[in-house]
């Protein structure tokens, strides 16, 4: 079983949530946990970052341009506020169709399109959920 990494997006960022350069320390700690063979848990502590720039840099990226094979497997968001759940499936949706638009273009409809399909919000004990 691997390691897991617990990082509080608070402890990390303080309130410095809106910009991508915002987001880059907290992508450089999931990077790190990530080439070192960890797991990592990623708790937003209900803060709302409510920022698409901040959530591409340092979440989306890495499902996008993954440091380790198949890292959405090794990442786990908790605790995140129901409109951020939305506004990352969002910004990961409109990449991953950007990234397929990409791969069309450049592969040409004769060849095999890479999947781009991972999901990006698992379930995570503790996970705030919008109420239905």
């Amino acid at each position: 079983m691997l390691e897991n990494i617990y990082i509080s997006v608070s402890a990390v960022c303080g309130e410095k949530t809106y910009t991508r350069d915002d987001g880059k320390p907290l992508y450089g700690k999931i990077a790190d946990a990530l080439s070192g063979g960890k797991s990592v848990t990623i708790d937003f502590s209900g803060k709302e970052i409510a920022s698409e720039s901040f959530l591409d840099e340092a979440i989306v990226e890495h499902f996008m341009r993954p440091l380790v094979p198949n890292a959405h497997n090794f990442i786990t968001l908790k605790n995140v506020f129901p409109h951020d759940q939305t506004l990352l499936q969002r910004v990961f949706e409109y990449r991953r169709m950007l990234a397929q638009k990409a791969d069309k273009k450049r592969l040409g409809n004769s060849r095999a399109i890479p999947d781009h399909s991972a999901s990006l919000i698992k379930d995570a004990p503790g996970k705030k959920r919008s109420k239905q």
